[in-house]
């Protein structure tokens, strides 16, 4: 679905529901994905507006979360993702007057705006690809060394003296073993919420 602006305010996030469809639907979670293309220099007014309407749709009973993704590439749209617990839920933020005001907010910087509804799970674990282009080979390989380079620095200077006396095959091992423990534990958990925080922040 694509709405030009000045007719996303009276428009509904996710379409108009066919009232003897709700019963087969009911039941399962619904998405709502909307992608906006937004005026250029407006960016950052635009994510203050997404962070209110990510607090007030939270307030929402049967809203299951929101994510904002911003764009992966430069003047890409940005998304918002609600989940909701069932489509009778989805229909009471849509049809508020919250949602309402919201949507004149922000009339004026969009330039246009997509919008996808999903029934069940099988998008939900897939939307966070949408968020960025996959990085190139070379640059995924450079990252990776960034960030294990310095543990092999920090084991090679405090780990490997105590172990000398080993024999080579059982120190490589202990070394190896040591940094994939810090790597799995400590680094993982810090770069998993940084690449979170990059994408959905």
């Amino acid at each position: 679905m694509l709405l030009q602006r000045g007719a996303m305010t009276s428009s509904t996030l996710s379409g108009t529901f066919d009232t003897s469809e709700l019963p087969k639907i009911a039941s399962e979670p619904v998405t709502v994905t909307v992608a906006r293309t937004i005026e250029p220099g407006r960016e950052a007014d635009f994510e203050t507006w997404a962070a209110q309407v990510a607090d007030r749709v939270l307030e929402f009973e049967g809203c299951l979360g929101v994510g904002i993704l911003k764009p992966g590439e430069p003047s890409g749209p940005y998304q918002i993702v609600f989940r909701f617990i069932d489509a009778l839920s989805l229909r009471v933020w849509e049809r508020s007057p919250q949602r309402r005001l919201l949507l004149a907010e922000v009339d004026e910087m969009v330039i246009d705006i997509r919008v996808q509804r999903t029934v069940g799970v099988e998008d939900w674990f897939s939307l966070a690809q949408r968020a960025e282009p996959k990085r190139p080979l070379w640059k995924r390989i450079l990252l990776d060394v960034v960030w294990v380079y310095p543990v092999a620095v920090l084991i090679s200077a405090v780990v490997a003296p105590w172990l000398v006396s080993l024999p080579l095959v059982l120190r490589t091992l202990v070394s190896a073993a040591t940094i994939s423990v810090i790597m799995r534990l400590a680094i993982g958990p810090v770069r998993s919420r940084l690449h979170q925080k990059r994408r959905f922040g």
